[in-house]
């Protein structure tokens, strides 16, 4: 979860949106096909938010190093984090040169992160030529997608611009990365998007909390929407691998430097 909204539900979220489950299970899905992560090996979570993701795949391989780093997170942040933290092999640090890189990662997580920042090329080109990235090095990047449904949602989270399949591929391109493999994810959700979008270029928006931040909805239920959602990504990136598309409202990228 972003940090906007988690400071929106003030750092509580006892049930997770159902989004934020199905995601981490096709991000899950994605890492067991293109890194085999082995103890000792190190993980970056860059822009981590409340460190759900991280806590969750730290859950699943104990013996790997993951480092969650976010540009928002102060030392008052970080403490009221780590005193949370369920699980031993999660460290918490406020930007990258705070961190002690002894060796490339294995894994570097984008999720969600890239459209936040003004300059996306030195962004990502930054984190590229770090100790971080090494020629063995997998970057997962997750975005929003299309910017024609830029709307409240993404001033509410501070994002500058959203991302199609064709543009993303354009900054993978200029920071030299290679594309392994990539497509949209959740096109059950992009018809609900699309009539958002319509509903506030007629009436209006004023920029309310996102679907994330105001969820109540039970573990049951929560449950039941994440399956659909998770076998939703799942058939985009298995049609995706033949080389269908479906678009979505989520664009994703596994990356590396090039060979």
């Amino acid at each position: 979860m972003d940090l906007v909204e988690a400071r929106a539900r003030g750092f509580e979220a006892v049930v997770r949106h159902p989004w934020e489950q199905a995601r981490l299970s096709l991000v899950h899905q994605l890492i067991q096909r293109h890194v085999r992560l082995r103890p000792g090996d190190t993980v970056f979570d860059i822009g981590c938010g409340d460190t759900y993701v991280a806590e969750e795949l730290a859950r699943q391989y104990p013996g790997v190093q993951f480092n969650a780093v976010d540009s928002n997170f102060t030392d008052e942040l970080i403490a009221t984090l780590r005193a949370r933290l369920t699980v031993p092999n999660v460290s918490l640090f406020a930007s990258l040169e705070a961190v002690q890189v002894t060796k490339p990662a294995a894994l570097v997580l984008l999720m969600d992160v890239i459209e936040h920042v003004p300059d996306d090329v030195a962004f990502l080109g930054g984190i590229c030529r770090s100790a971080v990235v090494g020629d063995d090095t997998r970057l997962l990047i997750t975005v929003p997608s299309f910017q024609s449904l830029f709307c409240s949602h993404d001033r509410f989270l501070g994002h500058y611009r959203r991302y199609s399949g064709r543009t993303l591929r354009a900054l993978l391109n200029r920071v030299r990365l290679q594309c392994v493999e990539g497509g949209y994810l959740f096109s059950s959700l992009l018809p609900v998007r699309v009539f958002q979008v319509l509903r506030e270029r007629v009436a209006g928006s004023s920029d309310a909390p996102t679907d994330l931040a105001t969820w109540g909805g039970g573990a049951a239920r929560a449950r039941r929407l994440a399956a659909v959602l998770t076998l939703d990504g799942r058939l985009a990136i298995s049609l995706a691998r033949v080389g269908i598309r479906i678009p979505g409202l989520s664009n994703f990228a596994i990356c590396r430097k090039p060979a």
